[in-house]
């Protein structure tokens, strides 16, 4: 059973765990992160939802997952990577883009990685992932969050905000504020 740390509207610890699978109690929230994927050419690895998700199945998006119980989000990050694209990095290898809180019953970490991967070569985990493709940056921007494509920001606000940071990460940036 994988179990989740719970933290307050203010990312402080509670001191307690939650099973995955049961409703976050009211007032709680779990950490989850997302890593937004870029090569040398500017574009987005996407990820296909396998048809067994449970929510929006077959959709786009980019890995990511719930941190558990004892994990750091870059610990979490890395191990959702592997797991979910055979792709490996370490610790110092992300750049934190952006923090949306209080989205539903989670806090998100959005990282930024750069990865030059044929599709051929990504690994997917069985019951998560299905299908991968490079995507043009400005075209992922465009679709993120509308028909079949997840955002890895969920507020209007933040989305803008992570494709400026995306933008400057392209450019060489790797440290951002917590905003």
């Amino acid at each position: 059973m994988e179990l989740w740390d719970l933290y307050d509207e203010h990312r402080r610890p509670l001191g307690r765990t939650h099973p995955r699978g049961v409703p976050v109690p009211e007032g709680t929230y779990h950490l989850a992160v997302v890593v937004v994927i870029v090569n040398s050419r500017g574009e987005v690895l996407l990820t296909r939802r396998a048809p067994a998700k449970a929510a929006c199945p077959g959709w786009w998006e980019n890995t990511g997952g719930a941190v558990q119980a004892g994990e750091t989000p870059l610990q979490a990050v890395c191990r959702e990577l592997r797991e979910e694209t055979g792709l490996t990095a370490a610790p110092e290898e992300f750049t934190l883009l952006l923090r949306e809180d209080c989205r539903m019953d989670c806090h998100f970490d959005i990282f930024a990685l750069t990865r030059d991967a044929a599709v051929e070569d990504i690994r997917f985990q069985p019951e998560e992932t299905d299908a991968a493709r490079w995507e043009d940056r400005r075209v992922w921007e465009a679709i993120a969050g509308t028909g079949t494509t997840l955002c890895p920001a969920w507020r209007e606000e933040y989305k803008q905000e992570l494709y400026r940071r995306l933008e400057e990460y392209l450019q060489g940036r790797r440290e951002f504020s917590e905003k």
